[in-house]
């Protein structure tokens, strides 16, 4: 079963610039802030610190998500799809690797855009629980494309963000491009360390995410299955043997068990294996917290985590931001 998880998360972080009514540093009347962000002026003249509006953010990103599997259909050498329920499964542990690059900008004092480029390593491990047990594993490499906006406020060194994005993910293997979204929340709060932009960020919040449901693939049967043992041929076929005559999965239930046990008796199996199936996350919502250390205006240095529910990521990124 193909993995869906590098897609998301891959952008569970994305904490835009965030405005703060810190005491700004002193600025020439001379400066030239350019176009961005709109409104700019009007906001440092109350005495908001925006920083430079562009900013550009190489970062590497894990991630490891419990997902559930439903809705099983399976096909044999590009045959018909058929409804494999005779096989159940258990929670699948979906796991990413990645490094990504995401450019953005402050469009407005409270609104961010960005785009996000990602490309990892992605392997999902699903318990097949009956009529036999093992652990089949699929990995693969994906890149990952998204957008997304960032509504960002500060007061006093106290901050809260909002975050949007959508991400489509094109994983070797799957036979559809992969969507995502996720919407997060964060407050915390941002402590100045002196005048020259030096600063130390902390927050805490919660993000949601929504995968695609819907996954299609291919895969070769050996990939999936290693070479089975007599037993592993019993249970199949005694599972196919339960069915009744005139229930549909019998026979492609009693195909499938007749190339295990050729492939038993020495037959290595040249077969190809289509699937689809219906996929959600253990739990959508989760925590995070997160830290930023800003050695001036310019470098940032940040890293987040989430935790509790079906989903853990770690996320450390570097920000150089330019006007």
């Amino acid at each position: 079963m193909q993995k869906t998880l590098l897609v998301t998360a891959i952008t569970t972080f994305l904490l835009g610039q965030v405005a703060s009514a810190e005491e700004p540093a002193a600025e020439s009347k001379t400066d030239d802030h350019g176009l961005f962000p709109i409104w700019g002026d009007k906001a440092r003249e109350r005495g908001y610190d925006l920083g430079d509006p562009y900013g550009v953010m190489p970062y590497y990103y894990y991630q490891s998500s419990k997902i559930r599997i439903s809705d099983l259909k399976l096909g044999i050498n590009n045959g018909p799809l058929f409804d494999a329920s005779f096989i159940q499964m258990g929670i699948a542990d979906a796991k990413a690797n990645a490094f990504g690059l995401r450019p953005n900008l402050m469009v407005l004092p409270f609104l961010s855009v960005y785009m996000v480029y990602t490309t990892g390593h992605t392997e999902t491990n699903v318990p097949i629980e009956e009529p036999f047990s093992f652990v089949s594993t699929a990995a693969s490499r994906a890149n990952v494309l998204g957008i997304g906006a960032t509504l960002q406020y500060g007061y006093k060194g106290f901050f809260g963000v909002a975050d949007f994005n959508g991400t489509v993910a094109d994983v070797k293997r799957l036979g559809d491009l992969v969507g995502g979204n996720m919407l997060s929340f964060r407050i915390g709060y941002a402590r100045n360390l002196d005048a020259n932009g030096k600063r130390l960020a902390a927050w805490i919040g919660t993000a949601g995410q929504v995968i695609a449901t819907d996954t299609s693939g291919s895969v070769q049967l050996s990939d999936v299955l290693g070479p089975p043992q007599q037993s592993t041929a019993d249970s199949m076929q005694a599972r196919c043997d339960a069915l009744r005559p005139a229930d549909p999965r019998k026979q492609p239930c009693n195909n499938l068990a007749t190339t295990i046990q050729n492939w038993v008796n020495g037959d290595a199996p040249d077969t190809s294996i289509q699937y689809s199936l219906t996929k959600e996350p253990v739990d959508i919502w989760n925590m995070l917290a997160g830290v930023q250390y800003s050695l001036n205006h310019k470098w940032h240095f940040r890293g987040e985590a989430s935790f509790i529910g079906g989903r853990t990521s770690l996320l450390l990124a570097t920000e150089y931001r330019f006007k």
